[in-house]
């Protein structure tokens, strides 16, 4: 699917915790649903203008949610340096809170997205943050950190990953979904950590799990 950003979007800077001002870019939508995107590793490429945000953000603008996607600190224009994951966590938190202001305070359903190490430390927020009622996990890297945090998470939580991931095993990610409170959603695509030549299946499964969170679909998928 060609990923096209809205003639609505704008870049915008909004603080973390700690007072350091991170560069997002926002497009409005509906006042009472929102999304935040988190992006793959900082020292490796991830920005985000990673292909695998784009298209997520689309999916979700369409939809009708207000989106932002944001650079963690060190990245683009936001200020401050890598934090190993840890000073990360509260960039996540600064995105909630701008994103929830811009919707009044209260939205009816605020949900977060994450990619890679994107999925990791927006994970760590979702499992811990009652604000957040749908957490969508892209690519979580389980070969390299443990992600049984997640268990505590309350909200709802789909997992979408690759058959042939590098850095998550197909048993890393079966253990995970199985161990999950209540009913979480899992597709597994024929592709690799990148999903460079399976974005459109990707969107496709984001559109699904939108369907499933806006109470559309019933139960997960296969």
């Amino acid at each position: 699917m060609p990923i096209r950003l809205s003639p609505h979007a704008r870049l915008t800077r909004f603080p973390a915790p700690d007072g350091l001002m991170l560069e997002g870019r926002l497009t409005p939508g509906d006042p009472d649903r929102g999304v935040v995107l988190c992006h793959p590793h900082p020292l490796y490429g991830g920005s985000m203008l990673t292909p695998v945000i784009l298209m997520a953000e689309q999916v979700f603008r369409e939809a009708g949610y207000t989106t932002l996607a944001f650079n963690f600190r060190g990245v683009g224009g936001s200020e401050g340096s890598y934090g190993e994951g840890r000073a990360e966590v509260g960039d996540v938190l600064g995105a909630l809170a701008f994103v929830g202001d811009r919707l009044g305070g209260a939205p009816r359903l605020q949900a977060l997205a994450g990619y890679s190490f994107g999925s990791l430390v927006g994970g760590k927020v979702a499992a811990a943050d009652s604000r957040v009622q749908l957490y969508v996990a892209i690519a979580p890297p389980l070969n390299l950190y443990d992600f049984t945090f997640l268990q505590r998470a309350a909200c709802r939580v789909a997992l979408v990953a690759g058959s042939r991931d590098q850095f998550c095993d197909r048993e890393r990610l079966d253990t995970l979904h199985g161990s999950l409170r209540g009913r979480a959603w899992l597709r597994v695509l024929d592709t690799d950590h990148f999903f460079e030549e399976a974005l459109d299946t990707l969107a496709r499964a984001c559109r699904d799990i939108v369907a499933w969170a806006e109470g559309e679909q019933h139960s997960p998928p296969p």
